[in-house]
């Protein structure tokens, strides 16, 4: 591995290195400069990614995106469904018009296709004024993003057990992002509602592990700490990217930067073009099994949510 700046990195420091002004808030660090025990953190964690349950509504979008592209002509009546299907109102069956249009080979290919994240989700509201955390209860989870996009779809996941995610040591974690939102934001605040995605992703021989199968986007927070990384297994590759997206719908790479165990982005996701000037999204490129004599590799990341109020 090429070898990586040292911690901390702000939008302050990717301004000078740039020889331009980056604004909107950027903070790359570790868990230990934070002040928590990064071992400690990482190995109260590590447990419940083996435990996760699978992500079936990657599979659903591999079914459909499957069909489409070896049935353009159904593409229409296949993409009814997309929605119902996805959401769970309708069952697999549904499908099965087109799936027995398929050849033997695609048929196979549709009937292998597995999980490739196992997740769960957790949500807090932190206030500011009293220092306390409280967890409040997930009943779907939907991002602000365009009505078109998956994300913005209701999704039902596993919720976290509580002897991970109740703990002070990831509570403070917690208190210090939310003292990170507190900094950088231009109005007083008093509470911040952190949505928690823990995911376990898996490469194989044969398939590339992905994170990001949506590309370079934001999630529709206000801000949001794209990954704090737990493990790293037998992998290569898997690089943390922030993007500006310019005036003339260019993008540029502003940080890069394969995180470690114990390291994490933080930065402003949604809206913060009008608030600090630049326009911000975020993205990791695939991994891949790094060791071939084992057939898998693992990246287990953390993921947060972050949003404000008065």
């Amino acid at each position: 591995m090429e070898h990586q700046p040292l911690l901390p990195i702000d939008h302050v420091t990717l301004s000078k290195t740039l020889n331009r002004d980056i604004k909107s808030p950027v903070y790359i660090d570790n868990l230990d400069n934070l002040g928590l025990d990064s071992k400690a953190f990482i190995e109260s964690m590590s447990p419940m990614f083996k435990e996760l349950p699978a992500d079936a509504y990657d599979v659903k979008r591999q079914q459909i995106e499957w069909l489409v592209s070896k049935l353009p002509a159904e593409s229409v009546a296949i993409h009814q469904l997309y929605k119902p299907y996805y959401l769970g109102e309708i069952s697999l069956s549904a499908l099965q018009p087109f799936v027995e249009q398929l050849s033997d080979l695609d048929r196979q290919h549709f009937d292998g296709l597995q999980p490739w994240r196992w997740r769960s989700v957790s949500q807090f509201l932190v206030d500011l004024d009293s220092e306390k955390v409280t967890r409040q209860p997930v009943l779907s989870f939907a991002q602000e993003v365009e009505e078109e996009d998956v994300r913005s779809w209701p999704r039902v996941f596993s919720e976290a057990p509580a002897p991970h995610v109740e703990t002070p040591l990831f509570q403070s974690f917690l208190l210090a992002i939310a003292h990170k939102v507190q900094r950088f934001t231009p109005n007083k605040i008093k509470k911040i509602q952190f949505v928690v995605h823990f995911m376990s992703v898996k490469a194989t021989i044969q398939t590339a592990g992905d994170n990001s199968p949506e590309g370079a986007h934001e999630d529709g927070a206000d801000f949001i700490v794209s990954a704090l990384v737990i493990n790293r297994r037998n992998l290569k590759g898997g690089e943390s990217q922030i993007i500006e997206k310019l005036g003339n719908e260019t993008k540029e790479i502003i940080f890069k930067r394969i995180l470690q165990p114990g390291e994490f982005v933080f930065q402003a996701d949604t809206g913060e073009e009008k608030i600090y000037g630049n326009d911000l999204l975020h993205h990791v490129t695939p991994f891949f099994v790094a060791d071939e004599t084992q057939s898998e590799g693992w990246r287990d990341i953390i993921g947060f949510d972050i949003n404000v109020s008065d």
